[in-house]
């Protein structure tokens, strides 16, 4: 069983799934809690079960690592000081490199413009779902995929120290989130208008410029030989200009 003072709490929450996810967890010891639908709504109610300095986050969508993902954050964040706010690991694809939309275009197009303070700061992976995080920054997040934009804005206008750290080689299924793009966006622009980055009355214009990345970047449903020319496609439509801010 190893050092007890070194063993990990697994809570999984299951919010509606349809693969038998909560009866193999439980089968496999861990924790099993039905919440509701909603990545950031998940991992919200997961926290508020933490009594720990640290609640690490976890993707379920992997097919193959090279590391134990879990074990090198825990390392990590045993190393961090009291002052640290949240750790962002960094993984890398096995070829072809996946083209993510909302990591290359829709995230650093809305960051570069709103939070200059962030911009490339949290790595080549900055929409990262591996992470280890101070449980009480997870009570706001948004009830979806906006949340990792959410928080690492968040620590960032703070000013709190945060760690980006290697942690290998993550191969991933091509999953179609035809929302996601939105949902990101929305997190962003919702920090914006919270720390007076963006006027209230210029937000629909944002809202549309959104919508309007997102839809192309759901155009692209993982076919490699479509790759080359869809990404020539977004990295253009993400250079379009963006509205005014409306902030003096």
């Amino acid at each position: 069983m190893g050092d007890p003072a070194r063993r990990s709490r697994v809570v999984v929450v299951d919010s509606g799934s349809t693969d038998a996810t909560a009866d193999l967890a439980a089968e496999a010891g861990a924790e099993v809690i039905r919440g509701p639908l909603g990545k950031g709504a998940a991992m919200r109610l997961a926290a508020s079960f933490v009594d720990t300095p640290w609640v690490c986050f976890l993707d379920a969508d992997l097919v193959e690592t090279s590391h134990n993902i879990a074990a090198v954050l825990r390392e990590r964040a045993l190393g961090a000081g009291d002052e640290v706010a949240m750790i962002v690991g960094e993984f890398t694809d096995p070829p072809p490199e996946p083209v993510l939309g909302n990591t290359i275009a829709l995230y650093p197009t809305l960051v570069r413009a709103l939070f200059p303070e962030a911009d490339g700061r949290f790595g080549r992976r900055p929409l990262s779902g591996f992470r280890v995080v101070r449980p009480e920054l997870v009570a706001d997040v948004p009830d979806d995929f906006g949340v990792e934009a959410h928080l690492n804005l968040t620590v960032a206008v703070s000013g709190r120290p945060f760690i980006v750290t290697p942690i290998g080689m993550y191969r991933q299924r091509f999953r179609y989130k035809p929302d996601m793009g939105r949902e990101i966006g929305k997190a962003i622009l919702d920090v914006a208008i919270a720390h007076g980055r963006l006027a209230p009355p210029a937000r629909p214009a944002w809202d549309h410029w959104v919508a309007w990345l997102a839809e192309t970047m759901g155009s692209y449903r993982g076919d490699l030989e479509d790759r080359d020319a869809y990404l020539a496609h977004l990295m253009a439509a993400a250079a379009a200009p963006l509205p005014p801010t409306g902030v003096k």
